[in-house]
This record gives structure tokens, sequence and C-alpha cells, in this order.
């Protein structure tokens, strides 16, 4: 049995296929029948000369601004500030330098000097230790663990 349609012309003649021919050519001729004239082969195109790149598949794209078209608040366009900076070294101490880098690396992207978030980390972890050694001393001292 084939799979083509009923509507071929093998379902809808009613002779049958000439005694001469096996069943299996019959239905091979029937099967190709329609395809020759179906997909014939197209010219072959002209062959480019060499050297010639190949068309892109995708369109050009124009190039990036390197500055904003629009226009940014001024508060946008200050380089951030240092207080969270201040703030979470004091809490946290060496987990400061995530804020700092990050605030730093944005400053960098717009252009401004990156100095003040490195000493303002510097600063604030000095500080930050000078407090803890000036606290563990009092706290020796006024128990007087150490005479003196």
């Amino acid at each position: 049995m084939t799979a083509e349609p009923r509507t071929s012309q093998g379902w809808l003649s009613s002779a049958p296929p000439s005694p001469a021919a096996s069943p299996q050519s019959y239905q091979a001729r029937q099967q190709a029948g329609g395809l020759a004239d179906r997909y014939q082969a197209s010219a072959r195109p002209v062959p480019r000369p060499f050297g010639t790149p190949p068309a892109s598949a995708y369109p050009a794209q124009r190039p990036r601004p390197t500055t904003p078209t629009r226009n940014l608040p001024p508060s946008a366009q200050r380089p951030p500030g240092v207080g969270a900076i201040i703030v979470v070294t004091l809490v946290f101490g060496l987990i400061g330098l995530i804020p700092t880098m990050l605030r730093a690396g944005k400053a960098a992207r717009m252009g401004a000097t990156t100095t003040r978030y490195w000493v303002a980390f510097s600063v604030t972890m000095a500080i930050g230790y000078g407090l803890g050694i000036a606290l563990a001393v009092y706290s020796v001292m006024a128990h007087d663990l150490i005479p003196l």
C-alpha cells in the first residue's frame, strides 16, 4: 500500500496497472511521476569572482553612541557618594571593600577619580582598628588584668 493521497492518479484511474510491469515498479513510477515536474533544478547562479566576500545575513548596525543621548538630571551626573562606604566599613570591616569597588567602578565609568573612595575606605578601616584597640586596652586596664 502506498502513502499517496486518494486524489492522485493512481486512485482515480479505474484501469489496473499494466501486466508487464511489476507492482513495485508501477508504484515507484506513480509516486515519482509528478516529482520531476514539480522540483526542477533552478539554473545555477553565476559563480562570484575570487575574493568577493559574501553579503552579510545581518543588517548593518549603527554604532552605539558614546555619550548619553538624553539629558540626565544633575543627580545622575554626579559620581556616587562615600557615605555607604564609611558606614559599611565601620560596621562590617573588610566587607566594606564591596561597596568601595562598586562605587569606584561606577565613578571610573563616569570619568571621575576613584581616589576618594579608597581614601574613605582606608581612613575608616584605620579608625575602626584604632577604636578596637583603644577599647581592648581600656577593657584590660579597667579590670586590672595587667598591673602597671
